[in-house]
């Protein structure tokens, strides 16, 4: 193999390392913002709370 064919085969297979590894990251933020939103979901108190009705009369 030629000095040109060697040079492509390691840029090739770090481009590949690269990308698996951006793969990686991706899926784990995922994960982590999935299990956010479960979190949040699974809290039953409501994100507004209503005004007092004592509050409203004048």
């Amino acid at each position: 193999m030629n000095s040109l064919g060697k040079k492509l085969f390691i840029a090739l297979f770090g481009l590949m390392a690269i990308g698996a590894i951006g793969g990686v990251m991706v899926a784990g933020y995922a994960v982590v913002i999935q299990d956010d939103v479960k979190s949040a979901s699974d809290n039953d108190a409501p994100s507004v709370v209503p005004a007092p009705s004592s509050a409203s009369t004048n």
